[in-house]
């Protein structure tokens, strides 16, 4: 049986997740920050756009599964992992933003 607690979260993950690609970008080009995922910082070397899809479709991925697959421990645990990861990103954006 399938419930909306993870709604909620959801929503908020999927929030942080395109607050993060544009304050990241934006970071970048006004040369405040760098990306600190050599992944990502590669990604977006190559291609922008790939750096755009890619930063807002895992996310995006995690909360279709969640819906799929419903609420299991494992999807719950990676929930509150990229929930965690994203808020303390978005708190050190916040303190760049304030400090320039």
């Amino acid at each position: 049986m399938k419930t909306d607690s993870l709604k909620h979260p959801s929503i908020l993950l999927l929030l942080l997740s395109a607050a993060d690609t544009y304050l990241t970008l934006t970071g970048i080009e006004g040369g405040y920050i760098r990306e600190a995922n050599p992944i990502m910082s590669a990604i977006l070397e190559r291609e922008p756009a790939y750096f755009f899809a890619v930063k807002l479709s895992l996310p995006a991925i995690l909360v279709v599964l969640s819906h799929v697959i419903g609420e299991s421990g494992p999807i719950r645990v990676l929930m509150n992992a990229a929930l965690t990861v994203y808020v303390t990103v978005f708190l050190l954006h916040a303190a760049w933003i304030f400090l320039i």
